[in-house]
C-alpha cells in the first residue's frame, strides 16, 4: 500500500463516526487491567489505542510499513503506550503470537479465504480468550451511507462515510462464517447497523483430571 493510501485510513479512522464505533466496540471488552491485546492488521492503529486506553497491554501489527509508521506517530502524538511492529499471523508459518484479546478491524472482508483466517485468529488468542472481529455489514451501501450523512450527527469527517461505502460496497462478510465456528458469538450492531462486531469467546482450559 502506498504512503498516501495510509495517510487516507488514517484521515478516516480519525472520522468522529468511525473513531466512536470502534471504540463502543472495544469497550464490549472488560477493562485490560494489564492483560494482554493483540490488533492484527492494524492499520493506523486506533483499535489498538482505544485497547491501550482501555488498559490493555496493547499491541498492533501490520503487513504495510506505511501503516505502522503512521500508527506510531499517531500514538506518540496521544502519548499512547500502544506499539507497533510489521508482521502477519495469517501468513502459513509465521510466528506464532497469543493474546487475551485479538481484534481484526476492517480486515476479514478484504481476506480471500475468511475461514481459514478466523482460525488463524482463533489460534492467536489465549484460552479463556476472546476475538473481536468489526466490519462493515451488508448495509453499508452508497444509498444508505448518503442517507445517513444526510440526516445524521456524525461529527467531523462524515463524509469518510461515503468513502467507505464506495471501498466497502458488495465486499462484506457474510455472517454465516461466524456460525461454522465452534465457539459462543456475540454480535453487537453499530452506526444503525452498517457495521457489526462479533465477539468470538474461546473456551478455557479443561481442568487436570
Amino acid at each position: 500500500m502506498s504512503y498516501f493510501s495510509a495517510r487516507l485510513f488514517a484521515w478516516l479512522q480519525g472520522a468522529d463516526f468511525y473513531e466512536n464505533l470502534h471504540r463502543t466496540a472495544v469497550e464490549q471488552l472488560p477493562p485490560g487491567h494489564g492483560k494482554s491485546w493483540l490488533d492484527v492488521g492494524c492499520g493506523p492503529g486506533l483499535v489498538t489505542r482505544l485497547a491501550a486506553a482501555r488498559g490493555y497491554e496493547s499491541m498492533g501489527i501490520d503487513l504495510d510499513h506505511h501503516m505502522i509508521r503512521i500508527a506510531r506517530r499517531l500514538a506518540a502524538r496521544e502519548a499512547s503506550p500502544a506499539t507497533f511492529h510489521i508482521g502477519n499471523v495469517l501468513q502459513p508459518g509465521a510466528p506464532q503470537r497469543q493474546a487475551d484479546v485479538v481484534s481484526a478491524a476492517s480486515l476479514l472482508a478484504v481476506v480471500k479465504d475468511k475461514s481459514a483466517a478466523l482460525d488463524q485468529l482463533i489460534r492467536c488468542v489465549r484460552p479463556g480468550g476472546k476475538l473481536l472481529i468489526v466490519e462493515p455489514t451488508a448495509e453499508l451501501t452508497v444509498k444508505a451511507a448518503k442517507e445517513l450523512t444526510r440526516h445524521g450527527a456524525l461529527g467531523n469527517r462524515s463524509s469518510g462515510l461515503r468513502l467507505w461505502a464506495h471501498a466497502r460496497e458488495g465486499k462484506t462478510v457474510d455472517p454465516q462464517v461466524f456460525h461454522m465456528l465452534h465457539h459462543e458469538v456475540e454480535r453487537i450492531d453499530l452506526l444503525h447497523g452498517l457495521v457489526a462486531a462479533w465477539i468470538v469467546h474461546v473456551p478455557g482450559l479443561l481442568p487436570a483430571t
